[in-house]
């Protein structure tokens, strides 16, 4: 629109210009188109005069003769020769002269070169015969085709009756071709072309160019000695552009080169006019820009340092706080502790209730903080549901404690959001300033460390910084990084502990166990990487690697002919939170070649009972698939017997910390006894685990529990290992050699 605006005057005076331009061209054009036409015309009409002309002039010549013979006594043998050059010469459309007798004999012929057969032949082939049949009486020419005395269809012959001394009649033949052609070439101008046709065809033409005809020709009609001809005259290209000249063209370019000119004048004009305005504007505009990007910095300055959603400090503002006070706390040796509060379970709200209901507590959060913390410190939401408090000068490590115990208790009390209710607490990590050599960075990281340990150790406490706890989480995260490459490079390898048969201490089925063997073959326990494994989500794929090594290798043992072993498999709690783990186990066991009858799952009591109803489908999926499914550590969690009835459970594991003690312990045999009871009341199987003297045997047995395995049968050995072990002795287990 504002270029629209700019150029009114230009498009308006482009518009009118284009239509003068265009109309004086129309009307220049069109004086110009009509001038040709008549110069066109008036050709055509000096051709059609002259053939005419030519035409009368040989039909005079015909007539003139015959009346000089008649008038002159002298014989025509005698004038004939001399006639016919004369005649010839001067009518150089007379292509043959001929004398007939009375009867229409041909008598004489001139040319008599390439005529010698017509002589004493009779005049034939033309309706010319009949007409001088009926006209003996009649002194003037008349006009026909020639017949058999012509030498081209369109040849025509003038006869005359000549009744002097000698009677007889004389003719003259002439080649329409070669008279009309000298006619035109000798009077038609440079630059036209024309056709002669009747109405039986063209006639003759005189043409190289037609791609003007269809526009311009001219037609007009012409009579010559009884023929009724129709003559066609147009221009040559270039001839057509010499008469129609070149003035409309000329007008039509100054009219466009003017109106342009004209066009342009104006638009500078008005785009000088209208910047002239807009200059003004915007200065007007700078003045209130100025003004409001005054008001952003500031803005941003604010937000740079500041939590845009609570209005406490952030993260920078905290930093800067924290350097600028460290050097006067170490000159001066006072305390400076950073407070690290994360609330703890704060996602679930969010989860449950919204974001909105999140951010509503955050503020609420903040402002108790601020109610609370003493006048120096100095407050800081460091981004999501973590404050960090930094008080500077404080009395003593004590008055610090008593502090976090202060908001500890504080965060534990209800918030009221909106219409809910809400309990939330808090986990605190402390750390001095002293302890991190000063530097503003490490003592907030330290805070974060002492912030790890409290979660780990139960939530809604605090714990202070040391090294000693700084050393465990740097040993804790490269044990991580290990694991990790450990995972990639497939480090791991998989050992089997036998299930055995009490009765007849036959090998009955293994347990896949995962171990890690380093490149100098220490090998690191299960229980220092597989929580690690668990936090860090590798326990998946760890996981999926012992089940498919597991079932490879109980495909082997089978077809060793041990066809009877099975194998069972632990499954992780993380494991039952992915989609498609019940397709992965399926596709795991077909791969392998084995019957799913030989494979069992293994969950541990706690981990079953956390996804006893979000895994309802998984469990029966399983089960109807003909997998088994085993609870493992029986007793040691928080057991709910009811999942023992409306659940696919196929055995217990008895766990080793009731097994250890049999059976000089009383309360382990007393549990130990009613794990078996429950399992055989409910027709399921049982195992007990960590075997590992004779006297817990033959207890086990008493109380018809014949399946078990510990270290009195063997340990977790390798695949190699557990191979030689059923080959050597038949797949029985001599208690010597455990």
């Amino acid at each position: 629109m504002r270029a629209l605006s700019e150029a009114r005057q230009a498009i308006v005076a482009a518009i009118l210009g284009m239509v003068i331009t265009l109309s004086f061209y129309g009307y220049l054009r069109i004086a110009e188109s009509e001038h040709a036409t008549a110069q066109i015309q008036n050709e055509a009409y000096n051709i059609q005069r002259q053939l005419r002309q030519t035409m009368i002039n040989h039909l005079f010549m015909v007539e003139w003769i015959a009346r000089e013979w008649e008038q002159n006594d002298q014989a025509v043998e005698e004038r004939w020769q001399a006639d016919a050059n004369i005649i010839t010469l001067y009518y150089q459309g007379v292509q043959t002269l001929v004398w007939l007798d009375p009867q229409r004999r041909i008598k004489k012929v001139f040319p008599e070169q390439g005529n010698y057969g017509l002589v004493g032949s009779q005049f034939s082939g033309t309706e010319t015969i009949d007409m001088l049949a009926n006209n003996d009486a009649i002194q003037h020419a008349i006009v026909g085709k020639a017949g058999n005395l012509g030498r081209h269809p369109t040849d025509i012959g003038l006869f005359v009756q000549v009744d002097g001394a000698e009677k007889g009649i004389f003719g003259a033949i002439l080649s329409l071709q070669d008279l009309i052609n000298n006619v035109v070439r000798a009077n038609i101008s440079e630059g036209f072309q024309l056709a002669l046709a009747n109405e039986n065809g063209l006639l003759y033409s005189f043409q190289g160019d037609q791609q003007t005809k269809q526009q311009w020709q001219v037609n007009t009609s012409l009579q010559v000695l009884g023929n009724r001809w129709t003559l066609t005259v147009w221009p040559t290209p270039n001839k057509l552009e010499e008469l129609l000249g070149g003035v409309s063209t000329a007008v039509l370019t100054a009219g466009l080169a003017v109106t342009l000119l004209l066009t342009f004048v104006l638009y500078i004009f008005g785009v000088s006019r209208h910047r002239s305005q807009e200059l003004a504007d915007t200065n007007l505009e700078l003045y209130a820009e100025i003004e409001e990007r005054e008001r952003v910095e500031q803005q941003m300055a604010y937000l740079a340092e500041h939590d845009a959603l609570t209005g406490l400090a952030n993260r920078n503002a905290l930093m800067r706080f924290l350097t600028e006070k460290m050097p006067a706390t170490e000159q001066h040796k006072t305390i400076l502790a950073v407070i690290f509060i994360d609330l703890d379970r704060f996602k679930e709200v969010n989860d449950a209730l919204g974001h909105t209901v999140g951010d509503e507590l955050l503020k609420r959060v903040a402002r108790r903080l601020q109610k609370i913390a003493p006048e120096s410190t100095f407050i800081a939401r460091t981004g999501g549901d973590e404050f960090v408090l930094a008080a500077p000068d404080s009395e003593s490590s004590h008055y610090v404690t008593e502090l976090a115990k202060q908001l500890l208790l504080a965060l534990d009390t209800h918030f009221f959001v909106d219409a809910y209710e809400l309990f939330i607490s808090a986990s605190i990590g402390i750390a001095f300033a002293e302890d991190a050599d000063y530097s503003a960075e490490n003592v907030v990281r330290n805070a974060d460390t002492a912030l790890y340990q409290a979660k780990e150790a139960g939530r809604n406490t605090y714990q202070i910084y040391s090294r000693a706890v700084h050393r465990d989480l740097t040993e804790k995260l490269e044990l991580m990084k290990r694991l990790r490459h450990a995972v990639e490079q497939e480090k791991l390898v998989v050992y089997y502990q036998p299930k055995i048969d009490l009765n007849s201490r036959r090998i009955i089925g293994a347990e896949a166990l995962v171990r890690w063997v380093e490149d100098d073959g220490k090998v690191i326990g299960p229980d220092q990487f597989i929580p690690i494994a668990e936090d860090t989500g590798l326990i998946i794929p760890i996981s999926d690697f012992v089940m498919r090594q597991a079932t490879e290798q109980l495909k082997q043992w089978h077809d060793l002919g041990y066809d009877d072993l099975t194998m069972a498999i632990n499954i992780s709690g993380k494991q039952l939170h992915t989609p498609d783990l019940i397709d992965k186990v399926l596709d795991t066991v077909h791969q392998a070649r084995i019957g799913p009858q030989f494979i069992e799952l293994e969950l541990t009591e706690q981990v079953f009972i956390e996804n006893i109803q979000s895994h309802r489908h998984f469990m029966h999926a399983i089960r109807e698939h003909g997998i088994a499914l085993a609870i493992d550590d029986f007793g040691v969690g928080y057991s709910s017997l009811s999942y023992l009835k409306n659940f696919p459970v196929t055995s217990l594991k008895i766990d080793r910390s009731f097994v250890q003690d049999l059976p000089g312990d009383n309360d382990d045999a007393t549990i130990t006894q009613t794990i078996i009871n429950l399992a055989k009341n409910l027709e399921i199987d049982i195992v007990a685990e960590g075997i590992e003297t004779e006297q817990q045997v033959d207890f086990l047995m008493e109380r018809e529990c014949f399946v078990g395995q510990g270290f009195l049968f063997s340990r977790p050995i390798p695949a190699e290992q557990f191979t030689q072990l059923l080959q050597k002795y038949q797949g029985l287990i001599p208690i010597q050699i455990a």
